[in-house]
């Protein structure tokens, strides 16, 4: 039979008698609840403290974190404003160079959501970083978007500018020479019949050797001597436009030669059908005689 009491024997130093003490078994077994209990609520308020200071720490460390964030934050939304403010700038160049050129401009709905981007969501963040993170998301997307408009709008300009730079290079621009206009365009008494008679270019007076310039850029289509206008130069300009350059004391380019704005291509001089020394200056459009006054926006002297 088990006992129901538990026997502890104290053993004392240097001969002294021998204690015995009699527990009964609930003592113990109470004794030994009392110290799981002890045990069991010392660990748990340790964990607990440890993960208090743990999660404490970790409260630290992740407002450390939104500080740096924040701040991070705020310094996007200020390079965001100066994006804007650079695209604005880029947008006002785009239509300034398509007004002067004659090109049409950009519909602004399509430059303020920009092309190629997929349309996003709101998210649902309650926290104001969260939100001010997405929207600063936001308009780096729509600016990435502007920007590949801007790129596509600038290639296009590039060409149509090309396009336009060579036209202008072979439009008639400038005055052939320095001389004092002596005959208009139009209708005008012939010098040796007196007829009324029409008159298809300008006669500029000068000393005899005085410059003779090329008004646009093209090729020359004709150098040599004709009955009515002496020594003459024909130059294709392109686009149907042709200038006629007479009575030249001499002539300095021959046919098939590419000639410059400004190039000189013969002297003033008296040769064909003329009273004195000139220019006579024609400009044709499609072979039809144009004013060319029309034609001479500035001074070879200016």
């Amino acid at each position: 039979m088990i006992s129901k009491k538990y026997s502890i024997i104290i053993v004392p130093e240097a001969g002294d008698q021998v204690i015995r003490k009699n527990i009964s078994r609930w003592v113990v077994y109470s004794a030994l609840a009392v110290m799981g209990l002890v045990v069991t609520a010392s660990t748990y308020f340790a964990v607990g403290y440890l993960m208090t200071v743990i999660d404490r720490q970790q409260m630290e460390s992740l407002a450390e974190e939104n500080s740096i964030l924040e701040n991070k934050i705020t310094e996007f939304e200020t390079t965001v404003q100066d994006l804007r403010a650079d695209m604005s700038t880029i947008i006002d160049k785009d239509d300034f160079i398509r007004l002067v050129f004659d090109l049409p401009a950009l519909d602004s709905d399509l430059r303020e959501v920009g092309v190629g981007g997929a349309a996003y969501p709101t998210p649902e963040i309650n926290s104001d970083l969260g939100q001010r993170t997405w929207m600063v998301e936001e308009d780096i997307q729509k600016i990435q978007r502007q920007l590949r408009l801007e790129n596509a709008s600038f290639e296009e300009l590039v060409d149509k500018v090309k396009e336009k730079k060579n036209v202008l290079d072979h439009t008639p621009t400038i005055k052939p020479c320095d001389g004092v206009l002596s005959r208009g365009f139009g209708m005008h008494n012939d010098p040796f019949t007196g007829l009324y008679q029409p008159h298809n270019g300008i006669d500029l007076a000068a000393p005899a050797g005085t410059p003779i310039h090329a008004t646009a850029d093209g090729i020359v289509k004709y150098a040599g001597y004709q009955s009515k206008l002496g020594n003459t130069v024909i130059i294709d300009h392109g686009y149907g436009i042709l200038t006629y350059y007479g009575h030249m004391s001499k002539i300095r380019v021959t046919k098939g030669q590419k000639i410059s704005r400004h190039e000189v291509v013969g002297f003033i001089g008296s040769s064909g059908y003329s009273t004195g020394p000139h220019l006579h200056y024609e400009v044709k459009i499609g072979r039809r005689s144009v004013n060319p006054y029309k034609y001479i926006l500035s001074s070879i002297l200016s």
